[in-house]
């Protein structure tokens, strides 16, 4: 068949359209739309992206998509895998900077809890100090049991087990996770672009699992997806892109790139 790149070209020059015109509509880059069009696929990430951007491209054009994958798999994924060429990955995009500030909140977060849990096995050892004292016993003799406000039951700090009487109800604090219960089934994922459109690429478990979509969803599109307990895509915009897991709502953070999705949630592939 013609050339992928030529393909492309005139198919565009026949519609009378402009590069900044195809990027306009499926929110590619002009320098990965050039690069198809020249035959030159090491400026794209990687072989997932390349294929997912000849099809949006090729599906915008009207031209056949899955030959000019097939193609490109047969001229240049089969070349790289046969004896004696030395096959190179190409590195991932950097994560955004907001993604990794993201982090180190939670981390903070996780840090302050630790000190919130260290300061009240202080509070109960110091407590359990002053019970066992023979002061401690003497003075509790004298309390009246108005003011006793509460009995609670203290477990499991630094490794000792046991039952005392708290005068002030606020001194321990409790904290409630949200936890999620995994069954070990198939994922019902849902796909709905919010505004604009935003091209995807989903395969079942990982990279190199069975593709179940690629193209691009305009405003309002929606896909469906529950044949698998994990799933791999590549979003183009995650902003615009809502998604469930299982009926729960979640969202994307970060750029354009790589996620995975389970039944616990989704988080970005490295």
């Amino acid at each position: 068949m013609p050339d992928i790149g030529n393909s492309l070209r005139e198919a565009r020059i026949r519609k009378g359209l402009s590069i900044k015109d195809v990027e306009a509509v499926t929110k590619i880059r002009t320098k990965y739309l050039e690069a198809l069009e020249q035959g030159d696929y090491e400026i794209l990430p990687g072989s997932t992206y390349v294929k997912a951007f000849l099809r949006s491209y090729a599906t915008f054009l009207k031209v056949d998509g899955d030959a000019l994958v097939e193609e490109y798999r047969r001229t240049h994924e089969l070349r790289r895998e046969e004896p004696g060429v030395t096959r190179v990955d190409v590195a991932q995009p950097p994560r955004s900077r907001t993604v990794a500030e993201k982090r180190k909140r939670k981390a903070r977060r996780g840090q302050r809890g630790h000190a919130l849990i260290g300061a009240l096995a202080i509070v109960v050892v110091v407590l359990l100090a002053w019970l066992g004292s023979s002061w401690g016993r003497q003075d509790g003799a004298t309390l009246s049991s108005d003011s006793i406000s509460s009995t609670g039951s203290v477990t499991s700090v630094a490794g000792v087990s046991s039952t005392t009487t708290v005068s002030d109800p606020t001194a321990v604090s409790s904290t409630t996770a949200s936890v999620v219960v995994t069954t070990g089934q198939n994922v019902s994922l849902v796909l709905t672009v919010t505004e604009g459109s935003c091209w995807l690429v989903v395969r079942e478990d990982s990279n190199q699992g069975a593709e179940l979509y690629a193209g691009t969803l305009s405003a309002g599109g929606q896909k469906t997806f529950d044949s698998s307990k994990r799933y791999w895509m590549i979003v183009g915009e995650p902003e615009v892109l809502a998604l469930t897991v299982n009926g729960r709502p979640l969202s994307l953070e970060g750029e354009a790139g790589a996620f995975v999705v389970t039944e616990t949630g989704v988080e970005s592939s490295e």
